[in-house]
């Protein structure tokens, strides 16, 4: 794991940033609404929403990673007298791990955000007054 972090460069650590992030959020979130028998306030509504935010961030710094990934790859290639086949693809695939921890953050920010919310509706309609 931590070869695929060093290996996807600055963006992989900022995606893996973006992780911890949302994991914290989403822990603080849940101990929020589920510590009390109160009605959730407006904080706990704004880490939620966060959560996908920072999700949407981390898919674009996903691609953004392996364009980047790519035109590097591409400016060493064009520099290099001789090159094989399999080193090329090598670099393209290793400049996809952004984009895959990116999309996978995204995939597991939006899942978490809708299991939150559903959460949050629930104890906005309980704590309601009759």
């Amino acid at each position: 794991m931590i070869d695929l972090i060093r290996f996807s460069g600055p963006w992989g650590i900022f995606i893996t940033l973006l992780i911890v992030v949302n994991l914290a959020l989403a822990g603080w979130s849940l101990l929020s609404m589920l510590s009390s028998d109160q009605r959730p306030g407006p904080g706990v509504k704004r880490r939620i929403d966060a959560i996908l935010f920072w999700g949407a961030i981390g898919a674009v710094a996903g691609v953004l990673g392996q364009v980047m990934g790519i035109y590097l790859a591409l400016q060493a290639i064009r520099a290099a007298p001789e090159i094989s086949p399999p080193v090329i693809m090598e670099g393209f695939s290793i400049s996809f791990l952004t984009t895959i921890a990116g999309l996978f953050l995204l995939l597991g920010s939006g899942v978490v955000w809708m299991g939150l919310r559903a959460l949050f509706s629930r104890k906005m309609l309980a704590g309601a007054p009759a």
